[in-house]
């Protein structure tokens, strides 16, 4: 997915957490933590050009994964929120922002090692688009709106926006394996 669908996506299921006087900080650490996954491209090497891409949506991705990255997260982001959040708040945005970037990507066509390290295979459900503007922007309204109106109810509305939208496409997903097979 694209990096804005990522943290709009995170930001969304921890405000879902927050309350009315911590909804945007909790958002920008959702934020952020839906990004985090995708630093594993700074994973370089001067004897492998490529070194990169294979270690994209590989490790930092997987389920397995979720509680250690959200840990670096919150060492990272703790510093600057600690005066208005707890530690445990901190980690549970983190967590929960984290936790929706491998499960997003699975969702596209390219995939990832969700199962890493106890598989090597690529889940890729095919269900959404790398780029998808009517998935994105009405998350993105809901979440501004929560921020503006102080209200996590409109949080909610987001993640049930997510949750409707890429079912549609497991069910598409699903017409399409079916047609395949009865050919």
């Amino acid at each position: 997915m694209d990096p804005i669908t990522q943290g709009t996506v995170g930001a969304a299921f921890a405000q879902s957490t927050a309350n009315k006087n911590n909804i945007l900080r909790v958002g920008v650490i959702g934020f952020l933590a839906g990004l985090a996954p995708d630093l594993d491209v700074l994973i370089r090497s001067s004897t492998d050009p490529i070194l990169f891409l294979e270690y994209h949506r590989q490790f930092s991705h997987s389920l397995f994964f979720i509680p250690f990255g959200a840990l670096i997260v919150t060492l990272f982001l703790y510093p600057l929120f600690k005066k208005s959040l707890n530690l445990k708040a901190v980690y549970l945005a983190s967590f929960l922002g984290y936790a929706t970037h491998g499960l997003l990507d699975a969702c596209t066509s390219y995939g990832t090692l969700l199962f890493w390290p106890f598989s090597n295979e690529r889940v890729t459900w095919n269900n959404i688009s790398i780029v998808d503007p009517l998935f994105t922007i009405p998350i993105l309204i809901l979440i501004g709106t929560a921020i503006k109106t102080r209200k996590r109810l409109f949080s909610f509305f987001a993640i049930g926006w997510i949750i409707f939208y890429l079912s549609l496409g497991f069910v598409q997903y699903e017409r399409t394996l079916s047609a395949a097979s009865e050919l």
